[in-house]
């Protein structure tokens, strides 16, 4: 049971875009979960705000061109259900609330334009399978999953009769195939588990023949296995990588970024069999392809319940 509380506690982590405002990102909740037995039932919904307000060039911080600033709202209701055991299926249903205010300043005066979207984004859906389930025996535990990124949202959402740009539209128009791996070790002295999830997204190309960089990430997660108090803090950072956009054989400049994060939340349980966690999102490390708007903080919130059917 200390081992399935600390898989659970961990969850819900998810993925934000290379473009500013998160608009190309895909959302995987259940991430850093495996393990569920035959007919259990885990329902979760997760709140993440980011600030954007730093604009980088390769890794150096500079003035930005068009005096931009930005920030995306990201809510997502999360349903895992495990038919049998080993098996269970992963869909996530998400919405965004996404602005990026531009700035342009003549000498004189200083014109501001806002774009600004909200709307269900693209839900996914992923099969996960437990080649080697967690284990009192065993500190080791793996599992693997593939799935689809679905063109659920809106893409052409306008404003004054004028399409918004693609950051912030919540949608993309594209179908996107996932591939999951998800490896965990329980260490005895320190008591403490280690959890490793790598997530790889191909894109397919948008209604526009744009095709979003292919996405490769990286999640390592820390948490103590003996703790006696109801809330317990977990330490995560997350590595990604994205590749630039492309259109045909094109290149797209000002794409593509190499990013390192640190997560620190608390996982609370006074209510259980709900599980209520908290965090920030601080940025470490940043190289972009080009000047890009990068984000520059962020938290979240989630609450989840792990059921049993039958």
């Amino acid at each position: 049971m200390r081992l399935f509380f600390v898989l659970v506690a961990i969850s819900g982590v998810w993925a934000h875009a290379q473009s500013c405002c998160g608009g190309t990102g895909t959302f995987l909740g259940g991430m850093e979960r495996a393990g569920l037995g035959a007919g259990t039932l885990t329902v979760g919904a997760v709140y993440n705000y980011t600030a954007m307000d730093r604009t980088l060039d390769g890794t150096k911080r500079v003035p930005n061109p068009n005096g931009s600033v930005a920030y995306a709202h990201a809510f997502n209701l999360e349903f895992e259900f495990a038919p049998a055991e080993r098996w269970s299926v992963l869909a996530v249903l998400p919405f965004s609330d996404k602005m990026r205010t531009v700035n342009i300043s003549n000498g004189t005066t200083t014109l501001s334009t806002q774009y600004h979207a909200t709307g269900l984004s693209d839900a996914f859906g992923i099969v996960k399978f437990s080649v080697l389930p967690p284990s009192p025996l065993s500190p080791w535990s793996l599992a693997v999953g593939g799935g689809l990124k679905m063109p659920t949202g809106q893409y052409r959402v306008q404003e004054n009769g004028v399409e918004l740009p693609i950051d912030v539209q919540p949608g993309t128009s594209s179908w996107d195939v996932l591939a999951w791996l998800l490896g965990c070790y329980r260490a005895e002295t320190p008591a403490l588990m280690t959890t490793l999830s790598v997530l790889f997204r191909q894109p397919g190309a948008n209604i526009n023949g744009r095709t979003m960089g292919t996405d490769l990430q990286a999640l390592v997660a820390l948490s103590p296995t003996e703790w006696e108090l109801p809330i317990l803090p977990v330490l995560l950072s997350r590595w990604r990588w994205t590749g630039p956009d492309r259109i045909d054989d094109r290149t797209l400049t000002a794409t593509g970024t190499f990013r390192i994060e640190l997560l620190p939340s608390l996982a609370m349980t006074a209510w259980e069999p709900l599980v209520l966690r908290i965090g920030a999102q601080l940025p470490i490390y940043e190289r972009t392809n080009g000047v890009q708007l990068a984000p520059s903080w962020g938290m979240f919130a989630e609450v989840r319940s792990t059921l049993t059917l039958w």
